[in-house]
């Protein structure tokens, strides 16, 4: 059978097309590979030493502002509810709001349990708590922090251990760099698997 020379174009052409994205798939391939090193990389970089300063205030403002959500809101409601006048408390009262009389035997120490109702460190009873600070005292406390970290060299933060290769980009940049990458990544898988198609309804399977 011979082929007139409109199949011959024609069959030329699927050969191209194959060939073209043959290479665009490779080369999406070697991208998302490249991306995904990247994005494993990314988080496991120390931050520069001023960011990194910075970051220890920050989790002074964070863990404060957690701590009373998690353990003194909680706190107060027990005592305001009946929860923590001990052993001795009518389970009918539980939950119901304290009376004038017994916030007043609270008050002025004739209260049993209720007048050593712990609201601040209710996890940690025996023994100090810093967060509790963060918490109440956090301006006082990073004010503190950064008198303290303005006299201590990088080498105290281990900067000493690793290389200026080694350092990454702030938090905040780190961060838009991360969620930049997972977008590429998302955008690339999304155009392998569109070339993948193609390359499959010309007969043509790929792996990877």
């Amino acid at each position: 059978m011979t082929l007139t020379q409109k199949e011959i174009d024609a069959f030329n052409q699927v050969k191209s097309t194959v060939a073209a994205l043959r290479d665009e798939y490779d080369t999406i391939c070697a991208d998302i590979s490249a991306k995904e090193k990247h994005l494993a990389e990314l988080p496991n970089m120390p931050v520069p030493v001023a960011d990194f300063k910075a970051a220890i205030l920050d989790l002074v403002d964070a863990r404060g502002k957690n701590y009373i959500n998690e353990f003194v809101k909680p706190s107060i409601t027990a005592f305001a509810t009946h929860m923590m006048g001990g052993s001795g408390t009518d389970i009918g009262v539980m939950g119901y709001p304290l009376n004038f009389i017994e916030l007043e035997s609270a008050i002025d120490g004739t209260g049993g349990a209720l007048s050593y109702a712990q609201l601040i460190t209710q996890m940690s009873k025996a023994q100090f708590n810093d967060i509790a600070l963060y918490a109440f005292c956090g301006e006082l406390v990073k004010a503190g922090l950064t008198v303290a970290m303005e006299t201590m060299s990088d080498e105290d933060f281990g900067y000493d251990k690793i290389t200026q290769a080694q350092i990454g980009s702030d938090r905040a940049t780190r961060r838009a760099a991360i969620q930049a990458t997972r977008e590429q990544l998302a955008a690339l898988t999304e155009r392998k698997e569109a070339v993948r198609s193609s390359l499959r309804q010309l007969g043509v399977e790929v792996k990877g």
